[in-house]
C-alpha cells in the first residue's frame, strides 16, 4: 500500500548533517501531563484516606471542616514531597511548551488578521504569563502555609489570576494563527474556551463560600469551597495538557541533528577569481 507524502519537510535536513536522535512528541505529551496529575491525585487521595487527622487539626473558628484546601495538604510530609518532585520534574516541560508555542505563534499568524497589533500584544503576553505561572507555581511548592502562611497565599492566588490571563492570551492566539485549523485547531479552541470559562466563574464561587464559612460559619462552605479548589488546579493541567496534544502533537518534530563542516576546494578560473565548490 502506497502512502503518499502530503508535505515536503519544511526542515530539510542539510548534506553531511547526521542525526542524533528525535524526540516523540506523545512521550513529551505524557511526561509534562502525568507528574502534576499524579501529584494532584496522589496528594488529595492521600491526605483523605490516611492523613485525616492531621488536615484537620486546624483551630477552627466555624467548626472543623473534613475536606481541607490544597495548601494544607501539600503542607503534610509526604503530599507536599511527591507534590514538589512531580511540579519541579514538569517544569522544563512547561518551559519547552512556551517556547514551542512563542515561536509558532509569531511564524504562523493568519494572514486574514486585521489585528496585527492585538495579536502581537498577547503573543508577547503568552510569554510573560506563562513563566510567570511557573514562577509563581514553583513558590507556592516550596513554601508551606504553615511557615509562610501570608507569602504562600500570596502565591496561590496570584498564581490562580495569572493562570486565567494566560488561558485568555493563549486562546487569543490560538484564534488568529494558523493553530485554528482542521482536524485539532478547532477542537483544541474550544476546549479552551469551555475550560476559561468554567475557571472564571469558579472565581467567585470560591470567594462566596469562603466567606459563608469564615463569616457565617457554614461549616458545608468550606467542604465546597476545597472542592471548587481541587477543581480549579484539575482545570489548570487539562488546560496544558489540551496545549501540548492538540496544539503540538503531529505539528511538530522534535530532533538534535549534528552538521558538519563541509569541504571546501578553492580554484581560480582564467580571470583569477575564486572558484569555491563544496564537497
Amino acid at each position: 500500500m502506497l502512502v503518499e507524502k502530503r508535505f515536503e519537510s519544511v526542515h530539510k535536513k542539510k548534506s553531511g548533517s547526521i542525526e542524533l536522535f528525535q524526540l516523540n512528541t506523545t512521550l513529551l505529551f505524557w511526561v509534562g501531563f502525568v507528574p502534576p496529575l499524579f501529584a494532584a491525585v496522589f496528594a488529595i487521595l492521600t491526605a483523605i484516606t490516611l492523613h485525616q487527622d492531621k488536615i484537620t487539626n486546624y483551630a477552627w473558628i466555624c467548626g472543623r471542616a473534613f475536606l481541607p484546601s490544597l495548601s494544607r495538604i501539600i503542607n503534610l510530609t509526604l503530599e507536599g514531597l511527591v507534590w514538589q518532585l512531580c511540579i519541579f520534574f514538569h517544569i522544563p516541560f512547561r518551559l519547552l511548551e512556551l517556547s514551542v508555542g512563542w515561536v509558532r505563534y509569531g511564524r504562523l499568524e493568519s494572514k486574514n488578521n486585521k489585528r496585527r497589533f492585538w495579536y502581537k500584544m498577547h503573543r508577547h503576553l503568552y510569554l510573560i504569563f506563562g513563566v510567570t505561572e511557573l514562577i509563581l507555581l514553583s513558590g507556592l511548592s516550596a513554601i508551606g502555609e504553615k511557615e509562610h502562611g501570608i507569602w504562600h497565599v500570596c502565591f496561590f492566588y496570584s498564581f490562580g489570576v495569572v493562570a486565567l490571563l494566560f488561558f485568555i492570551s493563549n486562546t487569543v492566539c490560538h484564534s488568529q494563527s494558523l493553530y485554528f485549523l482542521n482536524p485539532y485547531g478547532r477542537i483544541s479552541y474550544h476546549v479552551k474556551i469551555g475550560i476559561s470559562i468554567c475557571y472564571f466563574l469558579s472565581a467567585p464561587a470560591i470567594a462566596t463560600f469562603y466567606a459563608l464559612y469564615w463569616k457565617a460559619c457554614f461549616t458545608w462552605a468550606y467542604e465546597l469551597f476545597a472542592l471548587v479548589e481541587y477543581l480549579d488546579v484539575f482545570m489548570v493541567i487539562f488546560y496544558h495538557g489540551c496545549c501540548v496534544y492538540w496544539d503540538i502533537q503531529h505539528k511538530v518534530v522534535f530532533t538534535v541533528r549534528l552538521n558538519k563542516s563541509s569541504d571546501k576546494n578553492v580554484d581560480k578560473d582564467d580571470t583569477g577569481k575564486e572558484l569555491t565548490t563544496e564537497l
